[in-house]
């Protein structure tokens, strides 16, 4: 008699645990979720964005801390969408559309931007030293902060 008793609990119980893994997942960068099948379990919780996406509309979406690198996201349109802390280094932006989205301390490392529109987009903190394809009339649409990082010669204004 304890014994459907007993599985229906453990089930539940595993349930519980796999919920609490995917808020934790939800909610947090890297961390040790509690796993009660053999101690703790490395979860890695930033979401992966990778591979071909072209022409693709990911407009208002949260990609907050998402892996794109070495992608392509040509044409793709990211209006409105929260990018903050995401890895794009290595990736194809050409012609994306980044208008209104926030791109708070983004890695651009070695990014192509050629043609890309960066209107009212916060680029605070981003890293863009290295992007190519990367016009001061490009950085004219956008603004940032005093992390902002540009190519030599080009500058970012001051968010208001």
């Amino acid at each position: 008699m304890g014994g459907p008793i007993r599985v229906h609990v453990l089930t539940q119980f595993r349930l519980l645990a796999i919920a609490g893994a995917a808020l934790t997942v939800a909610f947090g960068g890297q961390a040790l979720a509690f796993w009660p099948f053999g101690g703790s379990t490395r979860i890695a919780l930033s979401p992966a964005y990778g591979g071909v996406c072209e022409d693709c509309d990911l407009s208002g979406r949260i990609l907050a801390g998402a892996k794109m690198s070495n992608s392509v996201f040509n044409g793709a349109d990211f209006s409105n969408a929260v990018l903050t802390r995401a890895d794009a280094s290595d990736t194809e932006f050409v012609a994306a559309n980044f208008t209104d989205a926030d791109l708070t301390f983004v890695n651009f490392t070695s990014a192509d931007v050629t043609r890309a529109t960066f209107t009212r987009a916060n680029i605070s903190g981003a890293d863009l030293a290295e992007a190519r394809g990367l016009t001061q009339a490009q950085l004219n649409q956008a603004c940032g902060d005093a992390e902002t990082q540009a190519p030599q010669g080009l500058r970012v204004r001051v968010c208001e």
